[in-house]
């Protein structure tokens, strides 16, 4: 059945790479002239045009240091080159990708692929991370899609640019449950972008944020932004994910005089592989013997509870979904420690706070 949605891959890149041990080219499962046997397969690649093809020459020939995970490349969509055709089959090929557990990373083109994303993931409260200059709160952006379909519980907007948002932009998403984590905030402690996308869903990465020096192909060119080796590590944090089951890079027309932009692609995908195959499948549960439970009360009456993963060292909050009517399922959000000695004080935390505030 999936062989149905794409095209194989170039003959000259199979001949180059596919016999190239410890090679992603010569170890991954390649859409050749026979499609792979896709079962046992974790995570696929696949383009969504000529961008693709310029990214594998150099993907291929980069290192495969995975033991955990089965990887392979199906090719490239097949669609008539219009977005709507494009959103069409890649809705439906990403329902048939997660029919299989296969985890897509998606090498886009510049469209928007929104409505693919909107009606492909199976399901409500969806947390949604994406890294580019501006907010994307808008009729076209996924963001407002799920928030007006009423599916969305939590969206992160990763290395926005303060010139490049309005006041207005700001306060239309302050009525979301969202994370806005600006460049100069991101720069100072990349780490701390890993709790934030520990909970993702969908990650997607518009290459406009990479700033104009670093990367040339974007469809806005910027002065400022992410350095390369800041967007590689973004991309990991978003590996290491437990729930991420959709990658998507996009916004961007490679060209052929820099063929540097095509390794940055390619590391980037490298990382989010490398992220993975590294994952700690510590999945915060109540009944969970590997978490210690901590309730904290707040002076303002507030309570609140925190889970910490023996195995890890990380920690997990419960956020308050109070406007349900029916009962649902205890949400949790990734926070760091601080966040947890700031209750264990009597206070309450910001993300606790505004989660109960948007939730309300």
């Amino acid at each position: 059945m999936l062989e149905a949605f794409f095209t194989p891959i170039d003959k000259q890149l199979l001949k180059t790479y596919s016999k190239s041990a410890g090679t992603l080219g010569g170890e991954m499962k390649l859409y050749g002239s026979k499609f792979p046997d896709y079962h046992g397969v974790d995570v696929a690649i696949i383009g969504m045009g000529p961008n693709a093809d310029q990214v594998r020459k150099q993907l291929y020939s980069y290192s495969y240091n995975f033991n955990g995970i089965t990887v392979a490349d199906f090719g490239n969509l097949n669609h008539n080159g219009s977005s709507k055709n494009a959103n069409a089959g890649l809705r439906e090929c990403l329902i048939a990708l997660k029919a299989e557990n296969i985890i897509p990373i998606v090498i886009g083109e510049n469209d928007n692929y929104s409505d693919a994303l909107l009606k492909a993931i199976p399901f409500n409260d969806i947390d949604y991370a994406l890294v580019s200059p501006e907010i994307a709160y808008n009729p076209d952006s996924l963001t407002w899609k799920l928030q007006q379909k009423k599916k969305l519980f939590h969206c992160s907007f990763i290395g926005i640019q303060n010139f490049m948002n309005s006041h207005a932009s700001l306060q239309m998403v302050s009525d979301l449950f969202s994370e806005l984590i600006r460049l100069g905030q991101l720069r100072s402690q990349l780490p701390d972008i890993e709790p934030v996308l520990r909970e993702a869903d969908v990650f997607e990465f518009d290459l406009s944020a990479i700033k104009y020096p670093d990367f040339q192909s974007a469809i806005r060119q910027l002065p400022s932004g992410l350095l390369n080796q800041e967007a590689c590590g973004i991309c990991r944090y978003a590996g290491v994910s437990n729930k991420v089951s959709v990658y998507i890079l996009n916004q961007f027309k490679l060209k052929a005089e820099v063929p540097t932009d095509a390794m940055q692609i390619a590391q980037m995908i490298w990382y989010i592989l490398d992220g993975i195959d590294n994952r700690f499948n510590d999945v915060p549960h109540l009944q969970n013997k590997n978490f210690t439970i901590y309730k904290c009360h707040a002076n303002s009456g507030e309570d609140m509870l925190f889970l910490y993963s023996e195995l890890t060292g990380r920690w997990w909050m419960q956020v308050p979904v109070v406007g349900k009517k029916k009962k649902v399922a205890p949400k949790f959000i990734g926070c760091k420690a601080s966040d947890y000695d700031i209750a264990k004080m009597g206070e309450v935390p910001e993300i606790w706070f505004r989660a109960a505030l948007t939730n309300s």
